[in-house]
């Protein structure tokens, strides 16, 4: 996927993508050693403006995703729809003066192009990836997995012993205090 800095004509782009997963082999990779499956089409809609040499992107995500419940541990679809903003800088001038100290645009979060074109694959498979919840939940209600027996508490009725949580502090509750008087 790329764009060249040409087709900004006026110095604004309305963009639509839909990808599949052909298009992103990382999140293939990903999904080989065991992560979230993702659905297809992937769509992405963007609003490029450029300012300059500076290209501000505004986008927007759709997915659809397979993940694993972080409670429960069964699978379940969630839909992603996240907005972000980009920006794409030019690659830096190499001819430098040695005093000078100047940030270069990965280290201020930029995205470098070169010869007018951006590279939208690589950003593009971030924002899908940072759009994934760290720690997925089928619902909000779901109770998890029993700590004794590993029984799935949405599905079964445990009969487990509930064992109060061993805290240091359970031998003081039977200490007897008498007062010497």
């Amino acid at each position: 996927m790329r764009l060249e800095l040409k087709d900004i004509k006026g110095g604004v782009l309305e963009q639509e993508y839909s990808c599949t997963l052909a298009d992103f082999p990382e999140l293939s990779a990903i999904t080989e050693d065991g992560g979230p499956k993702f659905g297809e089409p992937l769509t992405f809609q963007l609003r490029l403006q450029q300012t300059g040499r500076f290209v501000e992107v505004d986008g927007h995500l759709d997915a659809l995703v397979m993940l694993q419940c972080g409670r429960c541990l069964q699978s379940f679809e969630q839909s992603l729809s996240e907005s972000f903003a980009l920006t794409f800088a030019p690659r830096g001038q190499d001819n430098k003066l040695e005093e000078e100290v100047e940030l270069e645009a990965v280290e201020l979060g930029l995205i470098v192009y070169e010869d007018d074109i951006l590279e939208l694959q690589d950003p593009l498979q971030e924002q899908l990836l940072m759009a994934i919840p760290i720690n997925p939940v089928c619902s909000e209600a779901c109770q998890g997995l029993c700590p004794e027996c590993g029984g799935n508490l949405n599905t079964v009725k445990c009969d487990c012993i509930k064992k109060v949580f061993n805290n240091k502090f359970n031998v003081l509750a039977d200490i007897n205090f008498k007062s010497s008087e």
